[in-house]
């Protein structure tokens, strides 16, 4: 069996992105995610962004082929209100569902930014007013498939590159 080795880069200028495997697409006969593929297998993964639909991806070689713009709730994320009335997400937001105080209540949580959130009421550390919550919320993605035909090799090494255009 040949080894291919994906690896994700994004643009260190402009907007964050995040690219990771797509667990519910990459599932192997034993209905468990796959973390490696035979060449010729097509590899799902997801682009996460502020504007999804305006990213440019690609690969150092194999066939990529976009698979449209999809919507995810992400649910208990856990956000940290410390020093600050903003906490920072790992994908970005489009939308707070959902919230639950670990702890004080600092108020309503709602997006502030692409990958934040934030409460009403500022904390206070020195005075003991700071929290932890649960946050649900909906964030948006692009998906795409990686197909690598076969090469004379035992492993082989591909780059996947992402970057915002005109965002």
């Amino acid at each position: 069996m040949t080894d291919a080795t994906i690896s994700f880069v994004t643009s260190s200028k402009g907007s964050k992105i995040l690219i990771t495997q797509d667990a519910d697409r990459n599932i192997d006969e034993y209905g468990k995610t796959k973390t490696s593929f035979a060449y010729g297998e097509t590899a799902y993964f997801r682009v996460y962004a502020e504007h999804p639909d305006k990213l440019a991806v690609f690969a150092s070689d194999g066939t990529l082929t976009p698979m449209g713009i999809c919507t995810e709730d992400v649910e208990d994320e856990t956000v940290v209100f410390l020093d600050s009335s903003s906490a920072d997400t790992d994908k970005p937001v489009t939308s707070v569902s959902s919230y639950e105080w670990m702890g004080g209540s600092l108020g309503a949580v709602t997006r502030k930014g692409t990958y934040s959130v934030q409460c009403e009421v500022e904390p206070k550390p020195s005075q003991g007013l700071f929290s932890a919550a649960l946050i649900g919320y909906r964030t948006a993605y692009a998906l795409y498939g990686i197909t690598l035909t076969t090469k004379d090799r035992d492993s082989y090494p591909v780059i996947v590159y992402a970057e915002v255009v005109n965002g």
